[in-house]
């Protein structure tokens, strides 16, 4: 069977100025789909993040480890939380807090537990939505890429 590369563009804040274009690459099969999907699972290791809310958007990097612990941060706040497997499915419950001043977070707040969930695509990204405990209401979107 032949295999073939079709490369999708992911954009953030489009048309504001302010996105950030993300290319990942998702193998196909050029014959017609695959009778059984088989699904990659996030593994340990550093990756790149980018999410977004209604009221923001933002990066940083996000380190899984072992036994299910996870921690990161940007350039105003630090993560850190737990991660969990089932199947092709993760979830993660991460608590971020300020730690320098800088613009508004993705929330509009200083101190925020988060919750997500999702897939692995290949094992090289992934993607997930989710919210804040103290605001459900806005939808997270979140893209990982293992860097």
């Amino acid at each position: 069977m032949t295999q073939g590369i079709r490369r999708d563009l992911l954009r953030f804040g489009q048309g504001q100025g302010t996105g950030h274009d993300l290319l990942r690459y998702l193998e196909y099969s050029t014959q017609g789909p695959r009778r059984h999907r088989t699904f990659s699972l996030i593994t340990q290791g550093r990756y790149s993040v980018w999410f977004k809310t209604p009221v923001g958007e933002g990066a940083g990097v996000v380190e899984f480890g072992p036994n299910g612990k996870l921690g990161g941060g940007d350039t105003t706040f630090s993560y850190i939380g737990n991660w969990t497997q089932e199947g092709g499915r993760f979830k993660a419950a991460i608590s971020a807090r300020r730690i320098a001043p800088g613009p508004p977070g993705v929330f509009g707040m200083d101190e925020i537990d988060i919750v997500v969930a999702g897939q692995s695509d290949g094992g090289v990204s992934a993607s997930c939505t989710g919210f804040a405990k103290q605001s459900p209401g806005l939808k997270l979107e979140v893209v990982l890429i293992r860097i």
